[in-house]
């Protein structure tokens, strides 16, 4: 047979080995570092497995604008993580804890590529960022300050500075950039 028949036959054959259904999340391929991930996003890390249900974080391709971290003057219980992974629980503790304008609440509402399931980066994760993104000139992130998920008590929380690269923390009712990343 010619080369392009076998070709199709094993094409067909490949094809037909995928099967998806409700249950089951659709194939996805690797991705690297500086990638566009299935939401439109950036890919800024790849823990190398899937574990905890993700492997890889990916960055909203624009900020989500500019607010108060929120919840001033309210510590909030949970959300303390500022390790990569830790985003999410603090972001679902944020918007437990309080009502209103807040930088997880901009980061929650955000639904690029369709998707559900954005929240405001954890210290490390939004260390990340700009480690692997903004100093390799991705994502087009503003020179300024970012706000993370992670609280430092009731009055102060963790930023990120986009223009020298420190973290510290301001008063939470200072405003700040937003980025909301997602796990997949």
């Amino acid at each position: 047979l010619p080369m392009r028949h076998w070709y199709g036959i094993l094409c067909a054959a490949l094809i037909s080995t995928v099967t998806v259904t409700a249950d089951s999340p659709p194939p996805q391929g690797d991705y690297a570092i500086g990638d566009t991930g299935p939401a439109g996003g950036i890919i800024f890390d790849d823990k190398g497995a899937v574990s905890d249900g993700w492997r890889y974080l990916e960055a909203a391709p624009e900020d989500q604008g500019s607010s108060a971290w929120g919840c001033a003057e309210v510590q909030v219980p949970g959300a303390h993580g500022d390790a990569i992974g830790t985003g999410r629980a603090n972001t679902a503790a944020i918007l437990a804890a309080c009502s209103g304008k807040s930088a997880a609440r901009l980061a929650a509402d955000y639904d690029g590529g369709g998707m559900h399931d954005w929240f405001l980066p954890a210290k490390a994760e939004l260390s990340l960022m700009y480690t692997n993104l903004h100093r390799a000139g991705l994502g087009g992130f503003r020179r300024d300050y970012y706000w993370s998920s992670t609280e430092d008590d009731l009055k102060w929380a963790w930023n990120q500075s986009f223009k020298a690269g420190d973290q510290f923390c301001p008063d939470k009712k200072l405003k700040r950039r937003v980025r909301a990343v997602r796990a997949f």
